[in-house]
Order: C-alpha cells, then structure tokens, then sequence
C-alpha cells in the first residue's frame, strides 16, 4: 500500500507574512490549495503523473464567521452599561408585601430648608447690578440633577444655613422684608456669574477648591424683595449680624454675607437652644480654620511688641529677629 506522504510538495497560498509589532495575530494558519508531485514509492513515470489539487473551502468567510463569533461571545461576556436591579427572590402568596423603606425625615433640618426656600421664592426673578438672571440656578440645578431647593437651599454648609435662619428670623421680626438673592454656586453656576466675582472654584457660594463643593457653600448673597431697598438689609446685618456669626467682608459687594470666627461653635449652641440636639461634629479642617486667625493675631501682635521694644532702643528690628543699628 502506498504512503499517505509526501517527499516534495508546494504550497500555492498561506498566510506566512510576518507580524508587525502592534498588530494582532491571528490564532489559525491557513492554507488554500495544496498540491502534491510525487507520493512515496510510486514508480509511475513522472510525465505520466496527474496533479492532485485539494482545496480546503473559502477562507475569508471562514475567517469572518470566526471573529463574528468571538465578537458575540465578548458581547454577552461584557457587563451592561446601564444600572440594573438585582433580582429578588419573590414573595410567598400569603405573606403581604414589605412596606417601602423611606428615608427618615430629619424635623429640625426640614425647618430651616422650608424657611430658607420660602426666603429665596420672596423674588421669584432674580437680579442685581448685572442684570436679571434668574434662568442660572435653575439651569445650574439641572446640571447637578437636582431640584431648584436642594440646589440652592441644602448646598450650603448645615451650620451655616443655621446661622442664616435664625438671622433671617430676627430680620423678620425687625419687620425687615429680606430675601436670598443668590444661595449655593458649583463651578459652572460661578462660571457664568456676571459682575464682580470670584474665580472658578474659588468662590465661598460652593467653589470645589475655596470650601469643597456641594453641600459646603459659606457664603450667601442677600437683599430686599424690592431691589432699591437692598440697603436696609445690608445695614441691618452690619449692625446685628454679629450675634449671629454673620458679617459683610467686602464693601465692592454689598450682598455678599459670610460667617464669622468660631461660627461653627455659634451654630452649635444656637441649634442645641433650638431643638435641644447634641453639637454637630466638626471636621478637621474646620477647627483648623477657626483656630488659624487666633494663631495669626498672637503672632502679629508679638511683632508688634518687638517692633515698639527695638523702636525705644533706636534700633530696628531685622526679618530674622535680630537687632539692628
């Protein structure tokens, strides 16, 4: 019986071109037509031999329903994009179904955030020496995927609304018709803020950079719902502000308002005389940022003192402490 073999043949197409580097290899070599000259112990003359031409199927479609399976097979491995709920074993027949969780509403925040949203709706179009734009907020808001009371009411810092609302309360007993022109500011909000203001990011309405963002805003832009009267608002805050941790720290900005020094500790008694809560807790760079101007003046008024020690011996005192003649 004749070998299946072959002592010599010749391969009439393969993929044998070399890779380039970065390119991706293909798994499977493969041949297209194979021809053989003379099998093993065939004593047949060769002018007398047939060629023997075997051909192994179209490639390319082979190729292409290849890849199209791997493609199928990544496709169902591959996690969804969108956020789907976890499946649930369901419920027996005689049991009743399991109220819907809610989250617990917190009596004493919802007051101040109720106050302080009817405030800001006292001018329903806001404006001031930049003109109207009450179309910001709530584009802002819409940015954030948030209602227009979460945007511009719970933005800001907890302890500070708290300062803002009993304020705002004391301003109202005073008969003093005042409203919140402009509360939290994200980025964007401050990025398309007209007038004088600060940089992007920097702003105390709710810049990422100056307080943190969201939910830490220190800083409020208040006047009155009839917009020339503004000036009773801002006079009443210079003259009572400061029981309520609350000072105008910029004259070029009338409305601007921010908290005081130790404003925290303030909020925290005026909230315990308020709903008897325990102090909230105040985080480290917090009580970093109370103590810091304390440490700033005990410093400059020990400069002052060795500049008034040097001056009596006539000499001035050098950067580096030394004494100068």
């Amino acid at each position: 019986m004749t070998l299946a073999s072959a002592s010599s043949f010749s391969l009439a197409s393969a993929s044998s071109t070399p890779a380039q580097l970065g390119e991706s290899v293909s798994l499977v070599n493969t041949v297209r037509t194979l021809s053989i000259r003379r099998p093993i112990g065939d004593d047949e003359p060769e002018a007398e031999r047939p060629l023997v031409t075997a051909s192994i199927g179209n490639v390319r479609t082979r190729e292409a329903a290849y890849e199209q399976q791997l493609y199928e097979q990544r496709l169902a491995a591959a996690p969804s994009s969108h956020d789907e709920e976890p499946a649930t074993a369901p419920a027996p027949a005689d049991e009743p179904p399991a109220p819907a969780s809610r989250p617990r509403a917190n009596p004493a925040v919802d007051e101040i955030n109720q106050y302080l949203w009817e405030v800001y709706q006292r001018q329903p179009a806001k404006k001031d020496r930049g003109g109207d734009f009450t179309w910001k907020d709530p584009a802002a808001a819409n940015r954030m995927g948030k209602t227009l009371q979460a945007y511009v009411i719970v933005g800001m810092d907890a302890d500070f609304r708290e300062l803002v609302y009993h304020a705002g309360k004391a301003m109202d007993k005073a008969g003093v018709e005042w409203t919140i022109v402009s509360g939290f500011r994200d980025d964007w909000r401050q990025s398309i803020a007209s007038g004088i203001k600060a940089r992007t990011g920097y702003s105390r309405h709710g810049g990422s950079v100056a307080v943190g963002g969201y939910g830490h805003g220190r800083a409020v832009d208040l006047g009155h719902i009839d917009t020339q009267r503004s000036g009773e608002v801002w006079r009443w805050i210079d003259a009572n502000g400061a029981k309520f941790g609350l000072h105008r720290p910029y004259r070029f900005d009338p409305p601007h308002v921010e908290p005081r020094v130790e404003w925290r500790r303030l909020a925290s008694n005026l909230r315990r005389e308020r709903t008897g809560a325990a102090v909230a807790e105040v985080e480290n760079d917090d009580r970093a940022e109370e103590t810091r101007p304390a440490a700033k003046r005990k410093t400059r008024n020990a400069r002052v003192a060795h500049a008034r020690v040097a001056h009596a011996r006539g000499g001035r005192p050098a950067r580096n402490g030394r004494r100068q003649n």
